[in-house]
C-alpha cells in the first residue's frame, strides 16, 4: 500500500469512528428525550383524569346547592359557582399548556 492510500484509509477510519461516536450520543440523547416524552404523557393522563373527577365533583356540587337554595342566598350561591367555575377554566388552561 503506498503512502498516499494509507493516509486516505487513516483519515476514513477516523472519520468512520467520529461518525459512530456521534451516532452513539444522538441514539443516547434520543433514549433520554423519548423516556421526557413518555413522563410528560403519562403526567399529561393523570391531570386529564383529575380534571375529570373534579368537573364531576363540581357539577355533583353545583347540583346539590341548586336543590338546598333557599330565596335569600341565590346571590352567594352564584358567586361560589362563578368562582368554581373560573377555577377549574384556570385548571383547564394549566393542563392545555
Amino acid at each position: 500500500m503506498t503512502e498516499n492510500n494509507r493516509i486516505v484509509m487513516d483519515s476514513f477510519e477516523e472519520s468512520l469512528r467520529r461518525l459512530v461516536y456521534e451516532y452513539k450520543q444522538l441514539d443516547e440523547r434520543n433514549r433520554e428525550l423519548s423516556k421526557a416524552i413518555e413522563e410528560k404523557e403519562n403526567a399529561l393522563k393523570e391531570m386529564q383524569l383529575r380534571c375529570s373527577a373534579l368537573e364531576k365533583s363540581y357539577d355533583n356540587l353545583k347540583q346539590a346547592k341548586i336543590i338546598s337554595l333557599t330565596g335569600e342566598n341565590i346571590d352567594e350561591a352564584k358567586e361560589r359557582i362563578s368562582k368554581l367555575v373560573r377555577e377549574i377554566d384556570r385548571c383547564i388552561e394549566s393542563l392545555k399548556k
